[in-house]
């Protein structure tokens, strides 16, 4: 049974969206009637929405933290005896969200009409994993989806984990910074300039951090909001040029080459391209079509590149540790581990540790950066403020001690 998303109106005149099965488009229009709803935009989930505004039946991508939570509900169910499409349907009477239970109506509507699973995924409105799909048609084929879907939800979750990592902890650095930014700017613009306006009728030589201040906060109220509208107008030209794949090339390996940020990157685009290759061997995948999925993962794309060349070089003969070892300076870890995985025909399991080698590193690696980053930025911010307040009470000082 097709889904639809609809946008509708309820008795109160308030918009509402949602997602409702039915036979046909008329049907849908005629059950939202007898909720008391009345159609404003309505789609089969998948397609275009008839309605010129609306935003519904977009690709749209797909949080990995949800995905893995849906993929380890399929896997419990069906383990449970459950036929596919009766797992769905439950999933989708207990979904947490509204993008949740769309998104599981988009595979159910597929699966009713005849076609696989995996192929309810690749052909679904949402973006998801081309990893994920092949792991599932493989588990199809040889009979053990929910061993696979676990596999692939635990795997999932992970990755997500650790692409997260670097996200979080920069939250706080970040923060502390803006609202500090935001605090010494109000202080500039209307505090320092009415306290420094009464030293400027008195005609009194100020101390040089007062001249300093008071030349700070000039410049902040005569070109602060040019300022700020640059920085705006830089940020959109930024990501006007990253849609330029020359250029978004030439930035991705500048990140590889910057001190600490292009070694967190290194590690995590590694260590999710590790644990994909491992999780799609494990579960069948062919070798050739496991490193092309692998390579899609990844990231930054000066390494993508590098991934795609050791993809090129196995489809040629090479071995994966020798290809690795010709296109992949600086991992030596991983091209040891790969060739011990060759060599003992456990290059599965051998990836997956490598994957969780350069997970770990990267946590630690992070929490160090941190633990010396906060206390300085504190620091930093302190003599910010303290200046400030320097530059006002030296000056009321000097009044006081002269009357």
């Amino acid at each position: 049974m097709p889904a639809f998303d609809y946008s509708a109106y309820n008795v109160s005149g308030k918009l509402v969206s949602g997602v409702i099965s039915a036979d046909s488009e008329r049907q849908a229009r005629r059950l939202l009637k007898d909720k008391k709803l009345i159609p404003s935009a309505l789609s089969e989930v998948g397609q275009k929405s008839y309605h010129k505004g609306s935003k519904l039946g977009r690709k749209a991508r797909v949080d990995n933290l949800d995905l893995s939570l849906l993929l380890h509900q399929q896997a419990i169910l069906i383990q449970s005896g459950l036929p596919l499409e009766e797992s769905l349907r439950m999933t989708i009477e207990q979904a947490e969200t509204d993008k949740q239970r769309r998104l599981v109506e988009s595979w159910r509507s597929e699966i009713t009409e005849g076609r696989s699973f995996s192929e309810a995924l690749r052909r679904s409105p949402y973006q998801i994993p081309e990893s994920i799909v092949a792991g599932v048609g493989v588990g199809e084929e040889t009979g053990h989806l929910h061993k696979i879907l676990l596999r692939l939800s635990e795997e999932l979750e992970t990755s997500a984990e650790n692409r997260k990592t670097v996200t979080r902890a920069l939250i706080y650095p970040v923060t502390l910074v803006s609202v500090s930014i935001v605090m010494v700017s109000v202080m500039m613009v209307w505090v320092v300039p009415k306290i420094t306006a009464v030293f400027a009728s008195s005609n009194r030589e100020l101390p040089w951090i007062t001249e300093v201040v008071v030349g700070i906060s000039n410049f902040t109220q005569s070109y602060g909001l040019y300022v700020l509208v640059f920085v705006v107008i830089a940020s959109l030209a930024f990501r006007q040029a990253m849609k330029n794949a020359k250029l978004k090339m030439q930035w991705h390996e500048l990140i590889l080459s910057m001190p600490g940020m292009g070694r967190w990157v290194r590690m995590a685009d590694i260590s999710d391209w590790s644990r994909n290759l491992g999780v799609l061997l494990n579960s069948g995948v062919p070798a050739l079509a496991a490193l092309k999925i692998s390579s899609a993962v990844v990231n930054n794309c000066a390494l993508q590149d590098k991934f795609n060349a050791v993809t090129e070089a196995m489809r040629q003969g090479a071995s994966l540790h020798k290809a690795l070892e010709d296109n992949l300076d600086g991992s030596g870890f991983l091209v040891h581990m790969v060739g011990s995985g060759e060599a003992s025909s456990e290059l599965d399991k051998m990836l997956l540790r490598v994957a969780e080698y350069y997970s770990a590193r990267l946590k630690n690696a992070v929490e160090v950066f941190l633990k010396l980053l906060n206390p300085i930025l504190i620091l930093i911010m302190g003599a910010m403020i303290l200046g400030i307040v320097a530059a006002i009470m030296l000056p009321i000082m000097d009044m006081n001690n002269t009357i």
